[in-house]
């Protein structure tokens, strides 16, 4: 069995910022098109709502990386999973036509039973927009604004695991 690569902590960290970053002006985005002319064609918000789920899913992937070895990121994985399954409405963006086609891997789940539409479409209830017709985005901005803080001022507190990777690439001779 090949032993996993390690990632860097410092390349893990400076891709969550990233991708918080990424994020919240992807949020930025929609919030200032969202009752705009620009949204009235279904094209720029479809756009938009996609590069906000993958930005999520990256932030997340990353995030759980991170969670590897620090202990403050546990708290912010459980808050996106309360949310909404991330990788789901990813998943369902990234491959539309099977699930149009109804052959998409959790079919299932593909339509919201609460609105009667796919989870590819977003809402606007009372003025907060809901990505896929089940994130809430102000929580979710709530939510990575407050990751971001802590991303940025790298106040972590580091597991033993942490300890051990730099141990490990202690050892690995340098190219």
């Amino acid at each position: 069995m090949k032993k996993e690569q390690i990632v860097p902590i410092p390349l893990i960290i400076v891709k969550s910022q990233w991708w918080s970053k990424t994020v919240l002006s992807q949020i930025k985005r929609i919030e200032q098109n969202m009752n705009s002319e620009i949204y009235l064609d279904q094209v720029q918000r479809l756009a938009d709502d996609h590069f906000l789920k993958i930005a999520l899913k990256q932030l997340l992937n990353w995030l759980k990386e991170l969670n590897k070895y620090v202990k403050e990121t546990q708290k912010y994985i459980d808050s996106f999973n309360t949310l909404f399954d991330i990788k789901l409405l990813r998943d369902i963006s990234e491959h539309e036509l099977e699930y149009y086609k109804e052959i998409g891997n959790k079919q299932k789940e593909f339509i919201n039973t609460e609105y009667n539409q796919s989870l590819l479409r977003c809402l606007i209830i009372d003025d907060i927009y809901y990505i896929g017709g089940k994130i809430n985005m102000e929580q979710l901005k709530y939510i990575v604004t407050e990751l971001d803080v802590l991303l940025e001022n790298n106040a972590f507190t580091y597991k033993i695991e942490a300890i051990d990777v730099l141990n490990d690439l202690m050892k690995e001779a340098i190219v």
